[in-house]
């Protein structure tokens, strides 16, 4: 591994994107996915490691599903055996949070959230929408840049100056995801109807649909 990954608990410094993220993420899922069998239904790579082209703190994020938060106590032993921290003080009610490297050295976050909760469907649309939107990636950029040289060692600070683009994102991703359903249902009722195929594409790629 010619690339570092880690930073001290409560600091930020930015990195330039390395291809390699992707490759740690990818290390670390089959681990976990190995150790943890059936209890998994499925992890993700979300944060801004997972945005190619767009800087970020050498921590890598992950999404981990599973079927209630209530089966989390018993693969909290098996988190913790390989090098894993609980965090009492999670982001939030619908998420449980552990924490991987010591305070000096964070290497990995792993959020785990039941599938198809608010939690999930929110950090993937967000990572979702940046990955199609390079303008937005571009926004997106400045912002942190900005907020880590006023934070550099109040990360509190840094994240909650974030808080408002990252809900402005959720908005444009939803009704982007609205035009898509929208769009979809569209097409249905029309390869239902008695127009041929040809005739069908035509109105698609008119009403921009395609």
């Amino acid at each position: 591994m010619d690339y570092k990954i880690g930073l001290k608990r409560g600091t930020v410094v930015l990195e330039k994107h390395h291809q390699e993220w992707a490759e740690a993420f990818g290390v670390e899922k089959e681990s976990l996915k190995n150790l943890l069998k059936n209890s998994v239904l499925d992890i993700q790579h979300i944060g801004s490691t997972s945005i190619p082209g767009l800087v970020a703190k050498p921590i890598i994020d992950m999404l981990m599903a599973v079927k209630s938060l209530e089966k989390v106590k018993n693969i909290r032993s098996l988190l913790e055996s390989a090098g894993y921290e609980y965090r009492e003080n999670g982001p939030n009610e619908d998420q449980v949070l552990f924490v991987k490297g010591p305070e000096e050295l964070r290497t990995h976050y792993l959020h785990i959230t039941e599938l198809n909760s608010s939690v999930w469907q929110n950090d993937l649309a967000f990572r979702d929408y940046l990955r199609s939107h390079p303008k937005t990636v571009t926004e997106y950029e400045n912002l942190k840049n900005d907020l880590a040289s006023k934070y550099a060692d109040k990360r509190g600070e840094y994240t909650s100056g974030k808080n408002t683009f990252i809900k402005s994102v959720l908005r444009l991703a939803e009704l982007r995801r609205a035009t898509l359903i929208a769009s979809a249902g569209a097409s249905t009722r029309l390869a239902s109807s008695n127009l041929s195929d040809e005739e069908v594409d035509a109105i698609n790629k008119s009403s921009g649909q395609k």
